[in-house]
């Protein structure tokens, strides 16, 4: 009977053993998952704000493909807000504004990150002054001043179609109420 208990104390004593060392192996393996290097790319949204007088007659670029490398703690921080690139060219004047991208156009949350690449690298808007029209005002008339305004008349083509007169309960409720007095 004593090796019998002495066998199962050692089978228990075992189990837990080799589940600790499942759980450190398991935890081991994700951390190596964790800080090992990932490259993904990114769509990054272009925002481009030109000066009300002028138009954008090229074609514009409205997304940029950003490529970088870092672990899945860094990779985490990138939230959908920092998918945006805004470019405020309203203090330029109307022609060609070529901008060339690196990294201080992106958000702070690419700073602990590599930047692979940046495609397209630079970008190219080309603008225009608005062509403003002139437009015909009519000249004023004062009340006191304007023509008499005829009815309009209608041709017999316009008047409306004859109806037959309605007859409903609210022409014979008041008739009862009379016969009642």
């Amino acid at each position: 009977m004593n090796i019998m208990k002495s066998k199962q104390g050692f089978i228990i004593r075992n189990l837990r053993e080799k589940a600790i060392a499942a759980a450190c192996a398991v935890f081991v393996l994700f951390l190596a998952f964790c800080f090992k290097p990932i490259t993904r790319a990114y769509s990054v949204k272009v925002d481009t704000k030109i000066a009300p007088d002028q138009i954008i007659v090229s074609d514009v670029t409205d997304h940029v493909e950003v490529k970088v490398s870092g672990n899945f703690f860094e990779l985490r921080r990138i939230k959908s807000e920092d998918l945006v690139i805004n470019f405020d060219l309203s203090s330029e004047n109307a022609g060609e504004i070529n901008r060339t991208l690196d990294e201080s156009f992106l958000s702070s949350s690419f700073s602990a990150l590599d930047i692979k690449s940046i495609l397209p690298q630079t970008l190219t808007f080309i603008t225009e002054e608005k062509k403003t029209e002139p437009v015909e005002t009519l000249p004023e008339t004062s009340p006191e001043t304007s023509p008499e305004q005829k009815p309009a008349e209608i041709s017999p083509e316009q008047k409306p179609a004859e109806t037959l007169p309605e007859t409903s309960l609210e022409q014979k409720v008041p008739a009862a109420e009379e016969k009642n007095d």
